[in-house]
């Protein structure tokens, strides 16, 4: 049975790992997201441009495959300069 992951691409970190379906590893991701936005803040960085690219990665047997990819946007609230459409 598959399970899913997901990896920072630019690390190629592990982030979380055995997630049971695709829906779980978007849950993850948000939940991801809300802890590095509270993190930036409790740090007195609301204001910033971080952007991290994520794999979602299907994991069978003997095999990895990536199926999906997010990027989240932290600590954006300056309109005024927005980052280049990817």
């Amino acid at each position: 049975m598959p399970s899913y992951q997901l990896r920072d691409t630019a690390t190629r970190q592990l982030l979380a790992y055995g997630l049971t379906d695709y829906a779980a590893a978007e849950t993850a991701l948000d939940r991801l997201d809300d802890e590095l936005e509270r993190d930036l803040a409790a740090n007195g960085e609301g204001a910033g441009r971080i952007r991290l690219r994520l794999d979602v990665e299907k994991v069978t047997a003997d095999s990895t495959e990536v199926v999906g990819h997010h990027v989240l946007l932290l600590g954006v609230d300056d309109s005024s300069d927005p980052l280049p459409a990817l």
